[in-house]
């Protein structure tokens, strides 16, 4: 890329995130855009800083989507993989061995499982995991299609511990953030690390449980400041800050060279995970794919995170936002903001770019 073009690059970007963070979008946010090699534009703005956490919510199913493709890859588990085979405990229930006959690993990455978008687990505390899924499956009818569901990605997680004997936390920093180089990417963030704030308590969540007549008088006071704790609920107040589908916390950075990764590796099933399905149509692999990811995939975060990369025109971007943390509730999502961060992006720099 040329020197022009990278400052109109810088510029664009600046410009885009000021705009959107002055209309009430986000209070902080840190965007970086990149090359498979290397970072064009960096921008910051409100308390972030470069090195700072976001909780980055459903990102996390990117971290657990890779290590559980490095685990098929190393032979432990396949895309066919029964998950009543890749996760025993299951058997235990009469229910839940019928619930999931037939079901695959292939199916939870693509949300193609028939599970349910969400249930609170935290309603039901006390009980052990498959008990509670037990009830949320026997109280819910199975959906059809694509149907985004976090509890998928709740059984990923707890497939990874099971092959790999050993707690998420652990295989996160041993078998995802050592080995690719990541840097600051961890579940439960140390008190002393600079974080940024990413809500008041769990209105949201409060509505919906209300919505659905279901009690829980266990949420954060909705005043309270949310700092490196995770947003969302199940993962807080039943997971004790660590699942497959949410809780992990790092910096723009560790995102960044996580897509690279993605937009070098020569892992053919790491390079199919980046295209659309053909029975999930908007997603890949454990990644969106469509119209706010130009030639390339993604995928967002309910915080207002979000990354996307193309590994044909070698250009991406990480957005990290904190779009909850205001005392009244937001009325924008920041979708807009990355669809038109994504496209100034593609534009300046996937032109200039070579294809790998």
């Amino acid at each position: 890329m040329s020197k022009t073009c990278d400052g109109r690059l810088r510029r664009a970007v600046r410009d885009i995130t000021e705009r959107y963070q002055a209309a009430g979008y986000f209070p902080s946010a840190c965007v970086r855009v990149f090359n498979r090699e290397e970072t064009l534009a960096c921008v910051c703005v409100g308390e972030a800083e470069e090195n700072s956490l976001f909780d980055v919510a459903s990102l996390t199913k990117i971290a657990t989507t890779t290590q559980i493709l490095h685990l098929i890859e190393a032979g432990k588990l396949s895309l066919l993989s029964l998950v009543l085979d890749a996760l025993p405990p299951l058997q235990n229930d009469a229910f839940l061995a019928r619930r999931f006959e037939g079901i695959t690993l292939y199916q939870l990455l693509t949300h193609t499982s028939t599970l349910p978008a969400w249930y609170p687990f935290y309603s039901r505390q006390g009980e052990d995991f498959y008990s509670v899924l037990s009830y949320a499956l026997r109280h819910t009818e199975p959906t059809k299609g694509m149907v985004y569901s976090d509890l998928n990605f709740m059984l990923l997680g707890k497939i990874i511990e099971q092959v790999q004997g050993k707690a998420l936390e652990v295989c996160l920093q041993q078998d995802l953030v050592k080995p690719l180089g990541l840097g600051n990417m961890t579940y439960l963030p140390e008190k002393s690390r600079s974080t940024v704030p990413s809500c008041y308590g769990n209105p949201i969540e409060t509505q919906m449980c209300a919505d659905r007549g279901i009690p829980f008088h266990g949420f954060r006071p909705l005043g309270k400041a949310v700092r490196g704790e995770a947003n969302d609920g199940n993962c807080f107040y039943y997971f004790h800050g660590v699942s497959g589908h949410a809780g992990i916390f790092a910096d723009a950075l560790a995102y960044e060279r996580l897509c690279q990764y993605y937009m070098k590796t020569a892992l053919p099933l790491l390079i199919e995970a980046q295209q659309e399905q053909p029975a999930a149509p908007g997603r890949g692999i454990g990644f969106q794919t469509g119209l706010s990811y130009p030639h390339g995939c993604g995928h967002t975060g309910f915080t207002g995170t979000g990354i996307y990369f193309s590994r044909e025109y070698n250009v991406g971007v990480v957005s990290f936002t904190n779009r909850l943390f205001y005392p009244h509730e937001n009325e924008y999502a920041t979708w807009e903001f990355r669809r038109v961060l994504h496209e100034a992006a593609f534009a300046l720099a996937a032109n200039a770019a070579e294809k790998p």
